[in-house]
């Protein structure tokens, strides 16, 4: 594998270009780790109907936070343990890597963290299942530079949400057709599967003064989530890459859009994983049949969310794949590798195939998952 590196940034492509990326290095670090467990053909022809049988057993990396050492302790974690996926950010607060996406190379976005040829060669070569994270409409930087495309504020300019971050307008079809054509190109490198997250409307802040340019009702709402991804799924199937989407837990309560546009019965079909974020910490209270907060009882929270899983979606049972908890919060429960398995015991014990670990700071604790 030609390893070619990525340490610089030309300014050209993005007004953050001083920013450091990982890439080049961490990739050429983490190549000198343990055998791979099979070869890069192997992994990178996998079929479409492969792919969506697929059992992940995954861990999140935020390119941001990477570093050689943290690569490198991600493809041995993965090398030592039933781990066999990676969720990798390709978009979030910028665009991780040189894309040839119009609106995203002209305004921008473009924030290279990794090369993305490189990147995807070696977790391949590691028989590791590659997953590409796509935040779709949480968006901090372009709509300074396209206002047209964002959630506008009632008294003129761009809402925010209550950390201050501007939204991309989610009935907007110039945004859904970016999102695609960056999905389609993440596929192109060889991606496995594509992940839609923050594919909903806002859920915080003044939501009485966003401004969409059409009314906002539940149907609206929901067509409009439902419609992007079917745009998207239909530029990544063309490629026979996977799909998923990230949902609310709460989904599985209600049976409305929870307010969001996501309403897991229509979403669920429209998908090949539905990936319902179930951190027990996220929980509110009360809210789940456990004697105190979900996020003291991961055991049970996972098997209640699970069940109210199965419940919902009765014919889309293995299609389920949650997002589970590696991380703690401050003022709950700190979250120990025992904390950790007990999820995954959960989920596994419910019948779910597959699952995914999200911590914000990318560490994990080889001894919660099994070894390889």
């Amino acid at each position: 594998m030609q390893l070619r590196s990525a340490l610089s940034t030309p300014p050209a492509l993005s007004r953050r270009g001083a920013l450091r990326t990982i890439a080049g290095a961490a990739i050429a670090v983490a190549a000198g780790g343990r055998a791979p467990r099979a070869s890069a053909r192997s992994t990178a022809s996998r079929t479409y109907q492969e792919r969506i049988n697929f059992g992940a057993k995954a861990v999140h990396m935020d390119p941001r936070k990477s570093t050689p050492d943290s690569v490198q302790a991600l493809v041995d974690l993965i090398d030592k343990t039933e781990l066999n996926a990676l969720v990798i950010d390709i978009k979030e607060e910028g665009v991780y890597f040189r894309s040839a996406v119009d609106l995203f190379r002209n305004n921008g976005i473009l924030i290279p963290k990794y090369d993305v040829t490189d990147l995807i060669d070696l977790m391949h070569s590691h028989g590791i299942y590659t997953i590409a994270r796509l935040v779709s409409f949480k968006d901090p930087i372009l709509p300074f530079s396209r206002p047209d495309l964002a959630v506008g504020d009632i008294g003129g300019g761009i809402w925010r949400d209550v950390n201050g971050v501007p939204w991309l307008n989610p009935f907007n079809e110039e945004v859904w057709d970016a999102n695609a054509s960056l999905a389609a190109e993440a596929a192109s490198f060889g991606f496995d599967e594509i992940q839609l997250d923050y594919v909903r409307f806002p859920t915080d802040g003044n939501l009485g003064r966003m401004v969409f340019g059409q009314p906002l009702t539940q149907e609206s709402r929901q067509n409009a989530i439902l419609g992007y991804i079917q745009v998207v799924q239909e530029r990544v199937r063309q490629q026979g890459v996977a799909l998923g989407a990230d949902i609310f837990g709460w989904s599985l309560v209600v049976d409305d859009d929870n307010g969001i546009g996501q309403n897991a019965v229509q979403i669920a079909p429209t998908v090949d994983f539905f990936c319902p974020m179930v951190y027990p910490s996220h929980w509110p209270y009360g809210s789940l049949n456990v004697p105190g907060h979900p996020n003291d009882f991961p055991y049970q929270t996972i098997e209640i969310s699970m069940e109210l899983a199965t419940t919902k979606l009765p014919t889309q049972t293995k299609k389920v794949r949650p997002w589970l908890q590696a991380f703690s919060l401050p003022g709950m429960k700190l979250y120990t590798s025992a904390d950790i398995r007990a999820q995954i015991d959960a989920a596994e014990d419910s019948g779910i195939e597959g699952w995914m670990m999200w911590n914000f700071g990318n560490p994990y604790p080889a001894d919660a998952f099994r070894p390889g």
